[in-house]
Parts: structure tokens; sequence; C-alpha cells
């Protein structure tokens, strides 16, 4: 059994995540920014923005956008396949909480961890993770899922909807992981955004510490921010039981 399943199943109490995990994905309604067609991307809202009946372009945005086309464009596959990456090594392993997520299984191994976050992006958990889980025994390396047939990853995407797209910006996303291993931010490689900037920062930083107040971490992501909620009570009971014990 792969490692990320048998730590994925450790814990009590179930995770949003894995709610209903039974149920026949749904293909849903509401369609992620970040899966907007390619051939728009420099169109969405994070490149232009409207004030006053003007629109102003994001220039910076464009030119990373425009970066990352060229890296990919020219990129040989045959070549990158082969390309050999220095294992991960995580700065600290983040503590297992009651919501079982899955980012706290796949801490240990960055394309897997981003991977996730793209299934999980906008999309209910017990949609996602089944096929998260199928995906990643298919292709369990970047150099294997940049061969895949895209025909063949959609058909496995198909029940998330817009499998198309997903198909896609999974097999370029791996592409501009293997082309940049070394990236300091998720945001520098095709597909990524805040979501996964944020699920990064808490499980993979340079520290264990977006999780403290004062920080100025704050992610939109609701689950994201339960777990926050939980390793800052977590602290606050350890504190208390530490002042006790010194005071007797």
């Amino acid at each position: 059994m792969p490692k990320e399943r048998q730590i994925k199943r450790l814990g009590e109490t179930v995770s949003p995540y894995f709610q209903s995990i039974s149920k026949l994905p749904r293909q849903i309604e509401t369609v992620s920014k970040y899966f907007l067609s390619t051939k728009r991307c420099i169109n969405n809202k994070h490149v232009f923005k409207k004030e006053d009946n003007k629109i102003h372009v994001n220039e910076s945005t464009v030119n990373q956008t425009s970066k990352k086309r060229v890296e990919l464009s020219s990129v040989d596959l045959d070549v990158l396949a082969e390309k050999k990456i220095i294992p991960f090594v995580p700065k600290y392993i983040p503590m297992p909480s009651p919501l079982n997520l899955v980012q706290e299984s796949l801490y240990y191994d960055p394309w897997k961890h981003l991977i996730a976050t793209m299934f999980l992006n906008r999309t209910r958990g017990c949609q996602a993770l089944p096929l998260l889980w199928k995906f990643l025994d298919e292709y369990p390396t970047p150099q294997i899922a940049i061969k895949a047939d895209v025909n063949k990853l959609a058909d496995l995407l198909r029940p998330l909807g817009l499998q198309n797209i997903r198909a896609e910006r999974i097999l370029k996303f791996s592409q501009s992981y293997l082309i940049r291993p070394n990236f300091s931010s998720p945001k520098e490689l095709f597909g990524m955004g805040k979501y996964a900037e944020d699920s990064w920062r808490l499980f993979c930083g340079e520290k264990d510490d977006a999780w403290m107040k004062g920080s100025g971490f704050e992610p939109e992501d609701k689950v994201l921010k339960l777990y926050i909620e939980w390793r800052r009570q977590q602290y606050e009971l350890a504190s208390i039981d530490g002042h006790s014990s010194h005071l007797s």
C-alpha cells in the first residue's frame, strides 16, 4: 500500500475532504478561475483589472505567463522525462490533525502535494480524492505524468467535469515542475494560484510558522483555515500545560 494511503487513514475524525466518499462524483457547476482555457488565461481578472472605466494590464503577470509558455513550447518531452531531480527534504513534518488533510500525507513530495491542490481546488474532496489516488497510482512521478496520453487522462478526470482542460493543465504543470524543480514559490509553475501557494506555505514551507498568530498568513480556503485554527488551539493548550507544570 502506498505511503500516502497509509498515512491518509490515520486519525478518527473524518476530514471534510473525505465526507460522503462513497457517493458517485457529480459534475461541478462552479468553474475555478484556475481552469479557464489556457488560450485565454492572460485575459482573466488576475491580469486585467477595471478601474474608472479603464482597463489596466498587469504587465508582470502577462510577462510571467508568456515566459512559462515559451519554456513549455520549447521543451523536449523525451529529454525532460529522463531528468533526475534531487529528492525534496522537508524542513519539518506538519503536525497531523484530526482533519486528516491530504496535504498532511503528501508534504514529503512537492509534486504530489501540488497535484493534490489542483484536484481539490474548487472541487469537493469526496469527488476529487478517489480520482487523485487513482491518478497517483498510474502516474507516480512527474517524469511519467508528462508522457501520459492526454485523452486517457481526460477520461480519468471526466467525473470532475472540465476534463480536457484539467488534463492539459496537469501535463503542463508537470512539465514546468521538471523545468523549474528549485522553484521558490508554486506561482512560478504553470497553473498554480493562491490555493496552491497557501497550501505549500502551510505544509512545505521553510518554517512551520505560517499558522501562528501575527504571521500575516490568511488563506481563503475554509479547510486550510480550520487547520490553522486547530494548530493555534494546540499551541495555546500546550502553553497552558507548560505554565501549569512550571508552577507545580
